[in-house]
C-alpha cells in the first residue's frame, strides 16, 4: 500500500487524476499499490503531469499546492523504492 502519510495526499491525486483524465493512474491510486513496471513508469510520468497542472491552477487561483505536492513526492519515492520500483521513477524523473 502506498503509505500516505495525510490524507490530503491521496485526495489530492485523485482530483488530479479526474482533472487530466488519467484512468489508469486513478486506478492504480484507488487500488493503493503498484503491480508493473509499465504501471510505476505511468504513475512517475502522472505525478510530473500533475505539478506541471498544479502550477497551472496555482496561477489562476492564487494558491499554492507546493506543501502538498512535497509530502506526495516523499511519499512516492518512499513507496517506489520500497516496492522494487525505483529505477522506474529515476528514469521518469531524470527525463523531466
Amino acid at each position: 500500500m502506498i503509505p500516505y502519510t495525510h490524507n490530503q495526499e491521496k485526495e489530492t491525486l485523485i482530483h488530479y487524476a479526474n482533472l487530466l483524465s488519467d484512468k489508469v493512474a486513478k486506478d492504480i491510486i484507488d487500488r493503493d499499490q503498484l503491480s508493473s513496471s509499465q504501471e510505476a513508469l505511468h504513475l512517475a510520468n502522472f505525478y510530473w503531469d500533475m505539478v506541471e497542472k498544479s502550477n497551472e491552477e496555482d496561477a489562476k487561483t492564487g494558491e499554492s499546492s507546493e506543501y502538498i505536492l512535497e509530502k506526495i513526492i516523499i511519499t512516492f519515492m518512499a513507496y517506489f523504492r520500497s516496492s522494487g520500483y525505483e529505477s522506474e521513477w529515476e528514469e521518469v524523473t531524470d527525463k523531466r
